[in-house]
């Protein structure tokens, strides 16, 4: 984590210092819930808190400084309102920039950048798995990726890391560009493209050109090219020089995934060139997630062996097609995000262990919620969604209505899903009319965007579950 006194972080901050400047700081925070001891406080202003309301709090979890906002300290009287050493800047999240890009410059661990339309935080995991074997080090936690996550988690890193895992999202032009200025990856892995934050991108070919700038300055750039949009955005740094090596299961992929199967009791084999091992994770998006994994580790030196180990044993991130046993049923825990790329997969797969059993194939549910901020082409991107659905070999369909949702379910029952469809108004709902119909023996996937909010679907069949079990 970074360390040093107050007057020198405040240099590399762009800010002044109000109080004592020798005072010596060890590691940031911005949440006074968490252990603050010895650490400088960052007042972020946010939609629903402003930190500066926090800095008392921020001073009896053991915050030795905070660095506050000028206009809030002018605001407020002048520093003594704070009642702890200040570090001053026009603005904190620019400051904390500031100084997350000198503490970077200070690192001599490779940083491994992670961007992409779907995969990022799951590729995270499994890199953070097989990079163990180099030694300790430092990742993004849940999902860290944006302008103030990037570079909190860029103050965490140590001098002692082996290496550093940083998740790098956008939902902009121009967002991955400024988090590359301070991250300044030397590794930089895009996980593919996809039609996703359409509001601010318009298009997949915006989407790509986007994340492609994440591999400017990189000394290494995995791409993974089974879209093809961001092909337009490679040829160009190819030329100038830069080493870009492209993975996937297209033909013409550097690296490809050659064949896969999945396993009975969850996981799949894999093979790839020179390499055949066991992946723990489901699916075949799962499957070329590792792909990038195992090259970032094999060119830091990783042995073969070493990795395959950590593919056996890794775990999905949280409401990342997490398998739950509950009671007899499998539910199926993918409620973190998505996207028409990430859903379609997550149907894929889920049709895909639902029948990896020899035994006669369980009652298959699906609870999907709408995609969110797909602008002006939501509508045709959940009806393409719902003949995905419709297509696959489900028996349950549940659907919250709102925001596409109800055009997701119509465009199911158009494509000629002969199961039962239920339409309902919202998440609690949809656990409810869940619990109701889910019986031992059943597979239940739940997948849509964060802002439907689905996780209370899980909550509520693991209660239900766990308690009938």
């Amino acid at each position: 984590m970074i360390r040093g006194d107050l007057g020198t972080l405040a240099t590399a901050a762009g800010g002044v210092v109000s109080g004592d400047s020798t005072i010596e700081v060890a590691g940031v925070g911005i949440d006074t819930r968490e252990d603050l001891r010895g650490r400088l406080f960052i007042a972020i202003r946010g939609d629903r808190h402003d930190g500066h309301d926090h800095v008392s709090a921020a001073r009896e979890a053991g915050a030795v400084a905070a660095m506050v906002a000028a206009d809030e300290v002018e605001a407020r009287g002048g520093g003594e309102a704070f009642d702890l050493p200040l570090l001053i800047v026009d603005d904190t999240i620019a400051g904390m920039a500031m100084l997350a890009r000198h503490h970077r410059r200070g690192l001599d661990a490779p940083v491994i950048g992670v961007t992409g339309s779907a995969g990022k935080t799951t590729t995270r995991g499994i890199l953070e798995a097989v990079l163990a074997p180099l030694g300790p080090g430092t990742a993004s936690i849940r999902s860290f990726n944006n302008h103030i996550g990037v570079p909190l988690t860029v103050l965490g890193a140590s001098g002692e890391d082996a290496w550093v895992v940083l998740e790098m999202g956008t939902s902009g032009r121009g967002e991955i560009a400024k988090l590359v200025e301070i991250a300044a990856p030397t590794i930089a892995v895009v996980t593919g493209t996809g039609r996703a934050h359409l509001e601010g991108l318009v298009d997949e070919a915006a989407v790509a050109a986007e994340k492609a700038t994440i591999l400017d300055g990189a000394a290494l750039g995995l791409v993974n090219v089974d879209r093809p949009a961001i092909e337009s955005e490679l040829e160009p740094r190819r030329r100038r020089g830069d080493r870009i090596v492209t993975y996937g299961t297209v033909d013409h992929a550097d690296r490809r995934l050659l064949d896969r199967t999945p396993l009975a009791g969850g996981g799949q084999s894999i093979e790839l060139e020179g390499m055949a091992c066991e992946l723990a994770l489901d699916g075949g998006h799962n499957a070329v997630n590792a792909i990038a994994a195992i090259e970032v580790a094999r060119h830091l030196g990783v042995p073969d062996d070493r990795i395959a180990a950590a593919l056996r044993s890794v775990e999905p991130p949280a409401m990342r097609f997490v398998r739950r046993d509950l009671g007899g049923v499998v539910v199926i825990d993918d409620a973190y995000n998505a996207n028409p790329e990430s859903v379609k997969a997550s149907l894929e797969a889920f049709a895909e262990i639902t029948g990896a059993s020899d035994q006669a194939p369980p009652r298959r549910v699906a609870i999907l919620g709408a995609m969110l901020e797909l602008g002006e082409r939501s509508e045709d991107l959940h009806v393409e969604v719902g003949e995905c659905a419709g297509r696959t070999d489900l028996t349950h369909l549940i659907v919250v209505r709102a925001r596409g949702g109800d055009v997701l379910a119509r465009s199911a029952a158009d494509a000629g899903f002969s199961g039962g469809i239920l339409l309902v108004e919202d998440a609690a709902e949809a656990g409810r009319r869940a619990v109701e119909l889910v019986e031992p023996g059943d597979m239940v996937l739940v997948k849509g965007s964060r802002g439907i909010g689905l996780e209370v679907v899980v909550e509520a069949l693991t209660r239900s579950l766990e308690n009938n079990g």
